[in-house]
């Protein structure tokens, strides 16, 4: 666990590894920072299961921001993962136990959910950049903060250690995907290294494809 104490945070925080521990509390501030979005439609029990998977995946990585004085509770994350089509096939897969119970669950409350689903199955092959044809970037899947906790920074320290890890790992690049609509997300991406590929479409909503170049 790292401590920062800086003017940008304005006091004490944590980083630490998201761990299947926090999953919980991950999934309730996705659901807080993505309102209507595919994942967070699919609810709390599933994206509970998602966040306790990640962290148990050689595919995928990620940090949690937290107060020294009370490491249980998150005040941000950030996850990622080293190869988006991998990670897809092994939670389709080896992890599918854990998912199927809450996902028949909603689909059967939700039947218009399984046609997403079939689509997020093909995101991997939909959001590569032209001209790709070294090793794969790693991708930003989310990043959160407690809406009480936003404006300190904490974004901005988590972002940093993920593309440090990054570097670390021997990744060139970091991309991320943003909705076109929300200039919020593509101005901090902006702010942090990121920049503008290309565009293309999920669920019938045009994307952002942003790049982060590590090397």
């Amino acid at each position: 666990m790292h401590d920062r104490s800086d003017g940008m945070t304005g006091g004490q925080v944590a980083l630490t590894a998201l761990l299947p521990e926090h999953a919980a509390d991950a999934a309730r501030l996705h659901i807080m920072g993505q309102p209507g979005t595919f994942l967070t439609s699919l609810g709390p029990e599933v994206l509970t299961v998602l966040y306790r998977m990640l962290p148990a995946s050689a595919h995928a990585f990620g940090f949690a921001a937290v107060d020294p004085q009370r490491p249980a509770a998150l005040l941000g994350f950030v996850s990622a993962t080293t190869s988006t089509g991998a990670l897809f096939a092994e939670l389709g897969t080896r992890r599918i136990r854990a998912f199927l119970p809450p996902l028949v669950r909603r689909f059967a409350r939700n039947p218009a959910l399984a046609g997403r689903a079939a689509q997020t199955a093909l995101y991997p092959f939909m959001h590569g950049a032209p001209g790709d044809d070294g090793p794969s970037p790693a991708e930003l899947l989310s990043i959160m903060v407690e809406p009480a906790q936003r404006g300190r920074g904490i974004g901005a320290l988590l972002v940093a250690a993920l593309q440090a890890e990054c570097r670390r790992r021997a990744i060139a690049a970091l991309d991320v995907t943003v909705d076109a609509a929300n200039a919020g997300a593509q101005r901090f991406y902006g702010t942090h290294g990121f920049t503008f590929v290309r565009t293309f479409t999920l669920y019938g909503r045009e994307m952002c494809l942003y790049r982060a170049r590590l090397d």
